[in-house]
C-alpha cells in the first residue's frame, strides 16, 4: 500500500475542525434509518430523545476515531490518514467505548 509520508514534524491537527466536520456530516435521518432497519420487531419505535442521544454518541465516537487516526498518522510522519491508521486505533477505541 502506497502511503504519502513526509519528513515534516508539523503536529497541526485542529480538533475544532474535525469536530465541526463530523457534526455537519452525521445526519439524524440516516441514524434513524439504520436503527429502524436493525429492529427485530416491526412494532418497535424509536423516540426522538433516544434518537438524539444515539446521534450524539455516534458523533463522539466518529470524532474520537478521526482524532486518534490523525494522531497515529502524525506519529508515522504521514500527511494522509489511511485505513491502516484507523485500524491501529480500533482496539483501544473499542475498550474506551464499550
Amino acid at each position: 500500500m502506497a502511503r504519502n509520508c513526509n519528513e515534516n514534524d508539523d503536529d497541526s491537527i485542529d480538533p475544532t475542525s474535525v469536530t465541526s466536520n463530523v457534526k455537519n456530516t452525521i445526519k439524524q435521518e440516516v441514524i434513524k434509518d439504520l436503527l429502524n432497519g436493525s429492529f427485530q420487531d416491526n412494532k418497535t419505535k424509536l423516540g426522538n430523545d433516544a434518537l438524539s442521544l444515539v446521534v450524539e454518541v455516534a458523533k463522539c465516537l466518529v470524532t474520537e476515531t478521526c482524532l486518534r487516526a490523525s494522531n497515529q498518522a502524525l506519529r508515522e510522519s504521514c500527511d494522509r490518514v489511511e485505513l491502516e491508521h484507523v485500524e491501529k486505533c480500533l482496539p483501544q477505541l473499542m475498550l474506551d467505548f464499550p
